[in-house]
């Protein structure tokens, strides 16, 4: 998926000005496709030079800037029915810095691997906790599959930090015996 179709598909459902976008692609997408939120504001200038975006002036109040606020157009719409038509490819990578250490890693780096595995179960845990915390939001941009991988990424993270946990539990096991041995 590229940035730029991940904006006309939510702009299809509604126009939004620059930080509603910003947050529905950070609440909405980011939980299965992590997007650079730096690239937003770029995009949408490629878009609009494209003509698959155009936008308006809205005033902000209270003293505060007019904000842009964007909407897709019609070329936008079929650029999007045409990106959907594609088949979808690579999705079943898993590019994980910690799972090619452990890969590698040698009885001797188990104490160590324990650590890296306790960083990301936190880290794990963490996502998880926002991704349920997403769930019970009213105010977060919602749809049915949204909310599908919303679900779905919180029980794929449960599933992770399980598998993760006995790892751990069979280093440390693995480690502990081996102390044993060296006595």
């Amino acid at each position: 998926m590229s940035l730029r179709h991940a904006i006309l598909g939510i702009l299809d459902y509604r126009e939004m000005h620059g930080y509603q976008l910003k947050r529905v692609l950070d609440e909405g997408i980011s939980n299965f496709w992590p997007v650079n939120l730096a690239a937003i504001y770029p995009s949408l200038r490629k878009l609009e030079e494209e003509g698959l975006v155009a936008h308006h002036t809205e005033e902000s109040g209270e003293g505060r800037p007019a904000r842009k606020v964007y909407t897709i157009t019609d070329d936008g719409r079929e650029e999007l029915v045409r990106w959907r038509k594609l088949s979808p490819d690579g999705g079943t990578r898993v590019r994980n810095p910690l799972f090619l250490k452990l890969l590698f890693a040698h009885e001797e780096d188990f104490p160590d691997a324990v650590g890296w595995i306790d960083k990301q179960l936190e880290q794990l845990r963490s996502a998880r906790d926002r991704f349920a915390d997403e769930l019970a939001n009213p105010r977060a941009f919602s749809t049915l599959v949204v909310q599908f991988m919303r679900e779905s990424g919180v029980a794929h993270l449960e599933l992770e930090l399980e598998l993760l946990e006995e790892l751990r539990a069979r280093l440390v096991e693995r480690t502990e015996l081996r102390s044993r041995k060296e006595v």
